[in-house]
């Protein structure tokens, strides 16, 4: 058992490199993957962000801090818009941080 295990390793190693080494090889097997993929995950998106979203604001503050929050800021930072699903566990920083 230990002599195919250490023999699937080899193979896939094997298998690795000369995906790695090989452009015509790696141009085959792109060529064989749906082109529209990037559409595919836009049909998918809404369904995964559904209505229950909210919208979540990312900016860095005067310290350079990364601040997230519900509320953007008021003082005219730029700032980046996030969504997430309200039903995602989420732990709160400080209770892996033990800071408050």
């Amino acid at each position: 058992m230990k002599k195919i295990a250490i023999l699937f390793t080899l193979l896939v190693i094997i298998s690795g490199i000369l995906l790695y080494l090989s452009p015509t090889l790696r141009h085959k097997i792109n060529t064989a993957l749906p082109q529209d993929i990037s559409k595919k995950l836009d049909d998918i998106r809404p369904q995964i962000l559904n209505d229950k979203t909210s919208p979540l604001y990312k900016w860095k503050n005067n310290k350079g801090e990364w601040i997230v929050s519900d509320m953007p800021p008021s003082d005219g930072t730029r700032y980046e818009t996030l969504q997430y699903n309200p039903d995602t566990n989420v732990i709160p920083a400080g209770s892996i941080t033990g800071k408050k």
